[in-house]
């Protein structure tokens, strides 16, 4: 090959305009999952701490301690119940941390839409690390049902996460098909 011959060009890979906004709202879907996750557990019954004053004794009726936000319940004095909840995330740096990968979720998603190479590595990107927590959240679940039985909202939330985040990277990584030629192709005579 002389230094006159034209490099070879790669041809660019054609992003799928019917597969990424599907994905797009998978991955919308699955982050907004991840950030009300803990708030599913908590209402499916899976209260992670709790320090109880039981009503009339006023004795503690947990050993379980507990950091997040007392709430008193009914009645006053040594009648009144208080329930102290923490969410299991790690607190608000969980938090903190589930809203920015919903706002990075967001930004790849209306780059998705938008059929933006940038959106879709970003969207896999991302797919791919809320597929890691997913399994992490699973694997307890998995181990402790060996032990005992496993919350079930806890073991379908990890589940669908892992779901949502596969289809996210399967949809966002099939090629689309070439287009038409731009020349149009000669007639062909009939005669």
């Amino acid at each position: 090959m002389s230094s006159l011959d034209p490099k070879p060009v790669k041809p660019k890979r054609i992003l799928n305009t019917k597969l990424l906004p599907i994905a797009a709202l998978l991955l919308v879907v699955l982050a907004l999952l991840f950030l009300a996750a803990p708030l599913i557990r908590l209402a499916g019954g899976t209260q992670r701490a709790g320090n109880f004053v039981t009503p009339g004794n006023g004795q503690s009726g947990s050993s379980v301690q507990g950091s997040g936000p007392q709430v008193l319940i009914g009645g006053a004095g040594s009648q009144a119940q208080t329930r102290r909840f923490t969410v299991g995330t790690g607190g608000r740096g969980g938090i903190i941390l589930y809203f920015v990968m919903l706002l990075v979720s967001l930004a790849a998603a209306v780059g998705m839409l938008f059929t933006r190479r940038w959106g879709q590595v970003l969207g896999i990107i991302i797919a791919v690390l809320y597929g890691l927590l997913g399994l992490v959240s699973l694997l307890p679940l998995l181990l402790i049902r060996i032990v005992g039985a496993p919350n079930p909202v806890s073991l379908v939330l990890g589940i669908v996460h892992v779901l949502l985040s596969v289809s996210v990277i399967v949809l966002a990584s099939i090629p689309g098909k070439p287009g038409l030629p731009l020349t149009p192709a000669p007639a062909s005579s009939s005669a």
